[in-house]
């Protein structure tokens, strides 16, 4: 009896080294219930900047899975992004992915992930980040700060808060980071085989480049002005105005909530995540 025991207790060891690999030591996002939110917010200042589009041939988001006994890694083919920039600094960013481009190392469990059972492509074709607030922390991981925002995948919405290392050049804006989430928080609970389990933990990676000698993005609400706007004759007639610098939504850590909130038709240092709506 204690052979079988000790026998069980190394196989158990083995299997779950099995799957640590590149996820060993990442940081895993935190779900935290925000307070309700109040009927009226007090008016909150504005972040302001440039925003500039991501370099999608020098980016990349990619993605770990792991079952008991095996990671599989993964990209999305297609998404866009820009970062939002004010005196040398980033001040906001988002991205959007198409969550159909998913790709795996393997063709049928590819298959599989975009199936109802993960991501249900079909339903939720496009997951979005929208940051709240971008702050300068420093981590001994070598990060350099701390990104607060709206992560919305699988229908579900929640503030993730996670470290990055973000640096303006002359030239190009990076960010890059490497955190992991409980995909359950976000509704994709499949369990796997009874032999062969897949971890609740994903790995997100994501390695963005904004060139900033490239046309910044335009804001929606900017139209650039004309020579004709400005009466004939009158000095800088012949030059068109300047166009007013993006605008994004506040961003606090104050109001960080998260929403589970189904989203009509349309799986590295800890992030934190809050929900919306009523406290669990």
């Amino acid at each position: 009896m204690r052979l079988l025991l000790a026998s069980s207790l190394i196989v158990l060891s083995f299997t779950t080294a099995c799957g640590e690999g590149e996820m060993k030591d990442k940081p895993t996002a935190e779900v935290v219930t925000p307070e309700p939110t109040p009927p009226v917010e007090e008016p909150k200042a504005e972040v302001t900047g440039t925003a500039y589009q991501a370099d999608l041939a020098a980016s990349k988001i990619e993605w770990v899975g792991a079952k008991i006994t095996k990671e599989h890694p993964g990209t999305f083919g297609k998404f866009e992004g820009s970062a939002l920039i004010n005196e040398g600094k980033v001040v906001g960013a988002d991205f959007s992915v198409e969550t159909a481009t998913l790709t795996s190392d393997d063709p049928k469990l590819t298959e599989h992930l975009q199936s109802p059972d993960f991501f249900d492509v079909a339903q939720f074709p496009k997951a979005t980040f929208t940051s709240r607030n971008i702050v300068e922390k420093a981590t001994p991981e070598g990060a350099t700060h701390e990104v607060t925002g709206d992560l919305e995948l699988h229908g579900v919405k929640k503030t993730i808060t996670f470290p990055a290392t973000i640096a303006v050049a002359a030239d190009k804006a990076t960010t890059k980071a490497e955190f992991k989430i409980n995909r359950k928080d976000f509704g994709i609970v499949y369990p796997g085989k009874p032999d062969d389990l897949i971890k609740d933990d994903v790995l997100i990676k994501l390695d963005l480049s904004f060139p900033l000698a490239a046309a910044p993005a335009t804001p929606a609400d900017a139209t650039p002005a004309t020579p004709g706007n400005t009466p004939a004759g009158a000095p800088g007639a012949d030059k068109p105005k300047l166009v007013a610098p993006a605008k994004v939504a506040p961003q606090t850590t104050k109001d960080v909530t998260i929403s589970d909130e189904p989203v009509k038709k349309s799986d590295a240092p800890p992030a934190k995540a809050t929900q919306g709506g009523a406290r669990r």
